[in-house]
């Protein structure tokens, strides 16, 4: 058996069972054996029936004490007996499983994990795994027991009892980490790994495969972005873009002075604009820091230069709020400029007349959300695009674009407040400039919670 052959050829998965595994995203045994567990089930030592605890699952050792009795309809019959031991007595119940009655004695010693919950006539343990004779238990002691994501149909016995059949038959996986690299790190064996992840026979040997598996992904991750990273760098520049004196007189009438830190920033990009290959890079400052009059003077200079511009905000509110603004700031300063608005909630109409506002060129200046890559929109010259971190600009929306016209230069705003390190792995396709200075006079940001009295009627 090899990664590629079809999980059909797996023992008991028939047709039906096939395509639930394929509504999770398994269809080989590759798949498979990459459908990591969502967490595990420790089943450890029992604890006296006096110290169950509602809202957890524990195992007790008891014996079964009184009638065992079954009530309901018999579309949903229920099942209960009492356990009791030296400290006390639970009730405990099952759902549509008669047979109990006639499978278990009553005085027999029977040993039972489930959650415990409170009922009105006080803690009951609901359709716990039935250990009997007690000493079975012994075998599953201090083991964890793999949890999957199911969907409706697909047990987790069944995606347990494929991964092991999957795990025995098949060739081992070559290593691919050099083993230099494995002894720097101490990391685990890849098939050692790929076992240990699914069966751990203790946390150590979980902890130990957990570690390898992220290591690969980090890898994967990074190598990844490192390529992206060098192929952007070789894009050709198909828009070059010089800085305008208009955007320096611009700043020159602005209210306020920039701080050093936009400033430096701004520099970065118009610098990259101009450059040879096109530019990929995000801004990264604290809320309020000032970044988006540098989107600003980023989308004004490309207005300027003959081509458009693009801004793509998360939400439809903060697309009209950076509309509004811009808008009203355009019109302080007379600068003739078209903005356009696009979002997902405007008319037939509206969308209608800012297609063709936006395809004849009339538009330098966009914003919205994801609309703006609709099939429908068509731009004239499109050489700029700055997005939210939380609607980041990636591969595909730049393949979008591309096939709209030429590839783009792309600005990334992030307020998240990223340690340099973390974000060059986040954004490892992306230079990343800081904007580290707040503006002179700006108020602190609070955040605070109020209800609907705080609303204008």
């Amino acid at each position: 058996m090899i990664e590629q052959t079809s999980i059909k050829e797996i023992k008991g998965i028939g047709e039906k069972t096939q395509k639930l595994f394929e509504k999770v995203g398994v269809s080989t045994v590759g798949d498979l054996i990459r459908y990591y567990p969502r967490g595990y089930d420790v089943y450890e030592d029992a604890v006296p029936v006096s110290e169950v605890e509602e809202g957890r699952t524990q195992t007790i050792t008891g014996t079964v004490y009184g009638r065992i009795q079954v009530s309901g309809s018999r579309s949903m019959q229920v099942t209960t007996l009492y356990v009791k031991d030296l400290t006390g007595t639970i009730k405990v119940i099952w759902f549509r499983m008669p047979f109990l009655r006639n499978t278990l004695a009553k005085g027999g010693v029977i040993t039972l994990r489930g959650r415990v919950v409170r009922k009105r006539d006080g803690l009951v343990m609901e359709h716990p795994e039935i250990f009997y004779p007690s000493e079975k238990y012994k075998e599953k002691l201090n083991t964890l027991q793999p949890i999957y994501g199911l969907t409706a149909g697909l047990s987790n016995n069944v995606v347990s009892k494929a991964v092991k059949q999957a795990l025995d038959g098949l060739d081992l996986t070559r290593e691919f980490l050099p083993d230099k690299i494995r002894m720097r790190y101490g990391l685990a064996e890849y098939n050692f790994a790929i076992r240990g992840i699914h069966f751990p026979e203790d946390k150590e040997v979980f902890y130990h495969a957990r570690e390898r598996l992220v290591f690969d992904e980090f890898l994967a991750f990074i190598l990844t972005l490192r390529k992206l990273k060098d192929k952007n760098e070789k894009l050709e520049n198909e828009y070059v873009i010089s800085k305008k004196p208009e955007v320096e007189e611009f700043i020159r009438r602005l209210p306020y002075r920039l701080t050093n830190a936009q400033r430096k920033v701004w520099e970065e990009i118009a610098s990259d604009m101009a450059s040879v290959t096109t530019m990929s890079r995000l801004v990264q400052g604290d809320v309020g820091s000032g970044k988006t009059i540098v989107a600003v003077l980023a989308l004004l200079n490309t207005a300027w230069n003959g081509y458009q511009g693009a801004m793509m905000a998360p939400t439809e509110v903060l697309a009209r709020q950076h509309y509004e603004s811009i808008t009203r700031l355009f019109e302080e300063y007379d600068i003739r400029i078209k903005v356009e608005l696009l979002t997902g909630s405007m008319t037939a109409k509206e969308k209608r007349r800012a297609y063709d506002r936006i395809e004849c060129g009339y538009a330098k200046i966009i914003i919205g959300t994801h609309a703006l890559i609709q099939d429908r929109v068509n731009y004239d010259c499109l050489a700029l695009v700055v997005t939210d971190e939380q609607h980041r600009f990636g591969v595909k929306q730049r393949e979008t674009f591309a096939k709209k016209g030429r590839v783009p230069h792309v600005l990334v705003m992030s307020a998240t407040p990223i340690p340099r390190t973390l974000a060059i792995i986040l954004y490892g396709d992306l230079d990343i400039s800081v904007i580290d200075e707040l503006p002179a006079n700006r108020l602190p940001i609070k955040n605070c919670v109020v209800d609907t009295s705080y609303r204008k009627t």
